[in-house]
């Protein structure tokens, strides 16, 4: 693939992830993806993908990969039994005739524990070849169990917040209503900051949280922002954001993520954070 594609590909999915672009109606080259990927059609899967230039996957190295790995991935999910596919058209953009798509898709597969609910995000870039499209390059991450948001909150970190008094406020609160509190360090610009804040909001997760637990989001902006919180509360920033510490009503540290425990949070279990929450709850 053409050097110059790659560069426009990563340059407009870092612009959509900053600053939100509104999601068009399904863009028409998705529907027929979702189409050949329901259909577990193979022929038609492989008819999507640019030959000339020839289509490429990005891997984890953020390297380019033969296109058979995107491929045999989505085949791959079909033969393993997925069910009640669904597909989200999150963002969209247009930039130097290529057309750039992120999208969620949902699906659900059996499991030692029952039926659960599985995630996978993926990015396309398309080309315009003649009256047709095709995607040129794509990626997708690996099979997530968090549920990942469809729209991020540009305010969950909002800018010039006195973050101290906003600590202050939360033990306040907390010693209220006999409740604890957990300080977020993170930033606007980090996804995995949002899939955690979106998670502690699904019902399962939240009925636990809710009772128990303040919330507070630090923002830490481009790194060094309420450094000096963060150091007060044991937590190192340089493993990575969402960082978390846990404090009682008087503000003292009853635990401080020490190891990016969180950093990763779209790749998290559920089950896990229940069991944390249910670890530090009062």
């Amino acid at each position: 693939m053409k050097p110059f594609l790659l560069l426009i590909f990563s340059t407009t999915l870092t612009l959509l992830m900053s600053v939100q672009a509104a999601a068009e109606a399904e863009f028409g080259g998705v529907q027929q993806w979702n189409q050949a990927l329901r259909a577990a059609d193979g022929n038609a899967l492989k008819a999507i993908y640019s030959v000339d230039p020839a289509a490429v996957s990005i891997g984890k190295d953020h390297k380019p990969h033969d296109i058979a790995e995107e491929i045999e991935f989505w085949q791959g999910l079909r033969v393993a039994g997925l069910k009640d596919l669904q597909l989200l058209q999150r963002q969209s953009g247009n930039q130097q005739g290529l057309h750039v798509v992120s999208l969620t898709l949902s699906f659900h597969v059996t499991t030692p524990d029952g039926e659960r609910t599985r995630y996978v995000l993926e990015d396309q870039g398309w080309l315009q070849e003649g009256e047709t499209w095709k995607i040129v390059v794509a990626n997708h991450s690996d099979v997530l169990k968090f549920a990942q948001p469809m729209k991020l909150n540009s305010n969950l970190y909002p800018p010039n917040v006195d973050a101290k008094a906003e600590v202050k406020e939360a033990l306040a609160q907390a010693g209220r209503g006999h409740k604890r509190v957990i300080l977020v360090f993170g930033a606007n610009w980090c996804y995995d900051c949002h899939v955690l804040d979106f998670d502690l909001h699904q019902p399962e997760i939240a009925k636990l949280a809710d009772p128990n637990f303040v919330v507070v989001h630090v923002d830490i902006g481009e790194g060094k922002l309420n450094s000096d919180l963060a150091k007060q509360y044991n937590v190192p920033l340089d493993h990575g954001v969402p960082a978390l510490a846990v404090l009682d009503s008087q503000g003292n540290v009853i635990y401080s993520q020490r190891h990016g425990e969180f950093e990763a949070a779209r790749t998290m279990d559920p089950d896990d954070v229940v069991t944390f929450l249910n670890k530090w709850k009062p």
